[in-house]
């Protein structure tokens, strides 16, 4: 059996949970999932300011698998 991956990325949960029930009607199943918050990093306020630190943003990740049709395994 062959299958395709798909990665999605949403930055809200009511965002995470209708993207996999949207993919979960497509025959797509959740793999892994995950919530993390992105890197901080040191930014420029401009106009001569002290340069500030801009915490990560939210997101929740999700790999997601489905069998391809009608393809011939290769094995």
């Amino acid at each position: 059996m062959n299958w395709e991956y798909q990665v999605i990325k949403a930055d809200g949960p009511e965002t995470f949970e209708a993207s996999l029930n949207r993919l979960g009607a497509e025959g797509w199943e959740a793999i892994s999932g995950t919530y993390t918050i992105g890197e901080s990093k040191k930014v420029a306020l401009g106009q001569g300011m002290a340069p500030s630190w801009s915490v990560g943003a939210n997101m929740w990740i999700a790999v997601m698998k489905r069998a391809v049709q009608g393809q011939a395994s290769r094995l």
